[in-house]
């Protein structure tokens, strides 16, 4: 079917514009002259359609969408999928513009406002994961924002659910619509997503959960907050090494007044491992919420003091001295020239005892609290009761530890450079181990991520063999079995031979068999039971993978 002005798509929809366009599908803006209003029709293009298991791909992101009921969350009015006509999903129009075109056209938003629109998303996402299912796809041009005449939020709405899937489950190349080679002729299926949002697992091809979705949501809060995502780098690549390695960035060094509170909330969101970010969408909701409860902080220009006065409780500065005596003068109307007489008192004296305490012995700085090494005060008589020196005992030094970086998921020549910057080194001899990705690709390494070890520490590898195991698939259905076949790193002929004993398009065995060990990207010829009336059995090659664009336009 021809879709133009005039044409009605599924004898109910007439098409006013274009919305956006990916890879696999555009998005249209419809009439609904069957019951009114605007709808968002997304189609398939022509030339994915033919390609084996696109149309049931396709139309799989309406069925799951169909599983969440929310506010936020676009619905799924209508379904076409007539032999010969086009396939298309109607869904309910979300009016507004999308996150990433706001702070791009007019800057980021200011803190209150990003938090309420990081607030609906995380309600929207809540819904999303109590039905099952992980969007791994949250991003600046996957959140609509409406505002009201004020320029307040008033609605927010999360939309394209073209990566969304069961939770545990990995962004691998297998489905035929998310599938992209890798370089020309090797057949390497990369990892799908968006790169400036992608969570460290999904970027490695590993399972993907909830908290994938919440570090998404970080990288949302940052760019609302700064105005960009979290790990902006001129190469692809080198933004996919800092998700993987680099240490959340805090929002309130580009952003002044942000409160500290909210730093915490965006690199909590932001850490490595799943396990180390919140649990769920509700707990990350309920930080945020509170990190934004208290009056906001106003930025303070450079060189110029805050108008507020000092808090009452005497603080200990860096170098142990506090500031009790220069509150005093300030308090008692002395002019500024006694006032910085008391200050550079105040530095002297400390530096003195700084030097004469006995000490333990150096202290590592990442491991070791700071602790004052000394309490005193300059002798000036401006109170009636002349401040006390007093001395603390340092905490015994430790020694020296780095945590080890998480390389899995990297290639094992990325793996030694990373491991090198942090001062460990990695084991001679790398064990190898049977698996889906790439040979040499780091699986998992001893000690830990995140572990404490010394400088030097030599930490032994797991790495892909470049071989793995042909899956069981029989008795699936066609589309589901070759998802599991690709997704195991392997090419797939297709073979069907008639037969009334089972369903056509049911896989009846592989060759080779089931739980044969191969060399990762060889061939598995499915035998599908075909129509009893085919004449004679036919092989069609592994399917070609469309190669979709990274994903940023506006999809429901």
């Amino acid at each position: 079917m021809t879709v133009d002005g005039s044409a009605l798509v599924g004898r109910r929809f007439r098409v006013r514009g274009l919305l956006g366009s990916g890879g696999t599908a555009s998005v249209y803006e419809a009439f609904d002259v069957e019951a009114g209003g605007l709808v968002a029709l997304k189609m398939l293009h022509p030339d994915v359609a033919p390609a084996p298991g696109a149309r049931a791909a396709f139309l799989r992101e309406a069925e799951r969408a169909r599983r969440v009921e929310h506010p936020g969350i676009p619905r799924v009015i209508a379904i076409g999928d007539d032999p010969g006509e086009a396939i298309w999903t109607a869904w309910s129009f979300a009016p507004g513009s999308t996150l990433a075109e706001i702070v791009r056209t007019e800057g980021p938003l200011t803190v209150s406002r990003a938090a309420r629109v990081i607030e609906l998303v995380l309600d929207a996402l809540d819904a999303v994961h109590r039905a099952g299912l992980v969007h791994r796809d949250v991003s600046g041009s996957n959140v609509l924002v409406l505002r009201d005449a004020a320029g307040g939020i008033s609605e927010v709405s999360l939309i394209d659910f073209g990566l969304a899937d069961v939770a545990g489950r990995t962004t691998r190349a297998g489905d035929v619509l998310l599938g992209e080679e890798g370089e020309r002729g090797r057949g390497e299926p990369r990892i799908v997503g968006n790169p400036s949002y992608a969570s460290p697992e999904q970027l490695r091809g590993e399972p993907v959960g909830v908290a994938g979705d919440l570090y998404q949501v970080g990288g949302l809060l940052h760019t609302a907050l700064v105005g960009e995502p979290p790990f902006v780098r001129a190469r692809t690549d080198d933004t996919v090494r800092a998700h993987l390695a680099a240490v959340p960035p805090t929002v309130s060094v580009r952003v002044p007044g942000v409160p500290a509170a909210l730093d915490r909330v965006v690199v909590r969101a932001l850490l490595k491992h799943p396990d180390d970010r919140f649990a769920t969408a509700t707990e990350m909701r309920t930080a945020l919420l509170a990190a934004t409860a208290g009056p906001q902080r106003s930025a303070v220009a450079p060189g110029r003091f805050a108008s507020s006065p000092p808090p009452a409780a005497t603080r200990v500065l860096a170098a142990g001295v506090v500031d009790q005596p220069v509150r005093a003068a300030r308090t008692a109307g002395a002019s500024p020239v006694l006032w910085a007489l008391l200050s550079g008192a105040a530095v002297l004296i400390a530096a003195l005892v700084f030097a004469l305490v006995p000490r333990g012995g150096p202290v590592a700085a990442q491991d070791a609290e700071v602790v004052p090494t000394a309490i005193a005060t300059a002798a000036v008589p401006v109170t009636s009761t002349p401040p006390i020196a007093t001395a603390t005992p340092v905490a015994e030094a430790s020694p020296i530890r780095v945590a080890v970086p998480d390389v899995a998921g990297t290639s094992l020549d990325e793996a030694r450079a990373i491991l090198a910057a942090a001062g460990l080194s990695a084991a001679a001899s790398p064990l190898a181990s049977d698996d889906p990705r790439p040979a040499g690709t780091v699986l998992a390494l001893t000690p830990a991520p995140g572990e404490r070890v010394p400088p030097g520490t030599a930490v032994a590898l797991t790495i892909a063999s470049g071989f793995t195991v042909v899956p069981d698939v029989r008795g699936r259905g066609a589309d589901d079995a070759q998802y599991t076949v690709a997704s195991a790193g392997l090419e797939i002929a297709l073979r069907r031979v008639p037969t009334a004993a089972l369903p056509a398009g049911t896989v009846m065995d592989a060759e080779p068999a089931a739980g044969t060990r191969v060399q990762r990207g060889a061939r598995v010829t499915l035998v599908l039971a075909g129509d009893p009336a085919t004449p004679a059995p036919t092989t069609s090659p592994s399917p070609s993978r469309p190669t979709p664009t990274p994903t940023g336009e506006p999809t429901p």
